[in-house]
């Protein structure tokens, strides 16, 4: 009897080697920046000083994520992973001895700190997305793509507990300790990865990129788009999650927070009850997704779920203008926060569709690049669609960002059956 798929990737070594040490690194990482927050918030007492330090980690992706995509397609991504890993560690081991042997960490010293931690992360997430192909087979390809994408949920659940907890009990310094081990364990799980023999993850050009320099990095993009000539549907690859992070993201970010919080003026009881939905919704869409995306069926995936998403939040507005009177503030509250669940996980199964697409439609040797510029234009939409739906949130009622969305869908899911027409036109060829 044939072993079940799902069954034999938790026995693969290197897949649980990945799977286990990108998880940690994340957790680890999640856990910092959730204590970082708290401890910012007791020094300074400001709100503004916080939300400056949330904006800054934008730089460092601006800036490193045409290096990080660059350097994915030229060196051997587990390589990288495996360095990356250990940098990060070396990184959080000598800001702790700052901040346990030397002087409290300052404000100055976390935007440094901030600033280094996001550079190595951006630079690990064009390598993550190349790693899978490195050590699965195609056939494995969907499924592990579903499993390594439970640690979402698990870790948007596990890190603010782990975090408050330890806090409150060690402060930073108990903090620094536990995401150091996480690191540490992180970096012995890379160990156990090891490339399939037939399958090489250099690039096949690399000897042309002796040097690593700006000018090597542009010409190395300047080459990957204009290979993108034979490969037309990958622009509308890129788009999709700038054009989700942009009508979606600031959903749940903005507009319910300022619904929860200033419209209805929901109890902080209220409000966590929202987000412990939203990440238990995070948690389970995974397993839903190895429901739903049957047979590797991406482009099913994403299309009924961006009708669907597109149906919820038109309901949701027709509920809120039509219901203002009849509903109750809890009964609103709660049709708002079942509605974000339910698009939170659309949106994690649409995720992970859209993986398998990456990494089955995209070339190997552009998949560092291209990576880099989903990750970069995802990046740069969330602060302008914070913006615009922070305007709107002031200004107008709820149910106007709701239909915003809503339209926004809609041109999204234009984009996905043209791109998904060019595949399917090109595989036919």
């Amino acid at each position: 009897m044939k072993e079940n798929i799902y069954i034999h990737l938790l026995k693969h070594k290197s897949f649980m080697g990945f799977w286990g040490s990108t998880t940690l690194l994340r957790l680890a990482s999640n856990i910092l920046q959730f204590a970082l927050a708290i401890y910012v918030l007791d020094l300074t007492g400001s709100a503004f000083v916080y939300s400056t330090i949330l904006s800054i980690i934008i730089l460092p992706r601006i800036l490193c994520s045409s290096f990080a995509g660059y350097l994915a397609d030229w060196k051997d991504s587990i390589q990288i992973l495996h360095y990356g890993t250990l940098g990060l560690a070396c990184l959080m081991a000598c800001f702790f001895a700052i901040h346990w042997l030397m002087i409290p960490l300052t404000i100055p010293l976390i935007y440094a700190f901030v600033i280094f931690l996001e550079g190595f992360e951006t630079f690990l997430g064009p390598t993550e997305g190349k790693i899978l192909i490195c050590i699965v087979t195609k056939e494995e390809l969907a499924p592990a793509s579903k499993i390594s994408s439970l640690d979402d949920g698990i870790v948007e659940i596990l890190s603010p507990v782990i975090a408050s907890l330890f806090y409150g009990y060690l402060g930073l310094t108990g903090i620094f300790e536990i995401t150091l081990a996480l690191e540490g364990i992180a970096f012995l799980l890379t160990f156990l990865i090891r490339r399939r023999s037939d399958c090489i993850c250099a690039n096949d050009n690399s000897e042309k990129f002796q040097t690593f320099s700006l000018k090597s990095a542009l010409f190395s993009y300047k080459e990957a788009f204009l290979s993108l000539k034979n490969h037309p549907y990958v622009i509308g690859i890129i788009l999709f999650a700038p054009l989700f992070n942009f009508f979606v993201s600031p959903l749940l970010s903005v507009t319910a927070s300022h619904f929860f919080r200033v419209t209805m003026h929901a109890s902080v009881g209220m409000y966590a009850m929202f987000n412990t939905v939203l990440g238990i919704a995070g948690l389970f869409a995974p397993f839903l997704a190895m429901f739903f995306i049957n047979n590797d069926d991406e482009y099913k995936a994403n299309k009924n779920g961006t009708a669907a998403s597109i149906l919820v939040l038109l309901c949701l507005s027709c509920i809120l203008y039509w219901g203002t009177n009849i509903l109750s503030k809890n009964s609103s509250l709660y049709i708002v926060t079942l509605a974000m669940a339910f698009l939170v996980a659309i949106v994690t199964i649409m995720n992970i569709a859209t993986s398998i697409t990456i990494k089955k439609r995209i070339p190997e040797q552009l998949m560092g690049r291209v990576i880099s510029m989903i990750q970069l234009c995802a990046t740069i939409s969330v602060p302008i669609s914070q913006l615009f739906y922070g305007f709107f949130a002031d200004k107008c009622s709820t149910i106007i960002s709701y239909l915003i969305s809503t339209f926004g869908l809609v041109l999204t899911l234009g984009v996905m059956k043209k791109t998904y027409c060019l595949i399917q036109s090109i595989e036919e060829v």
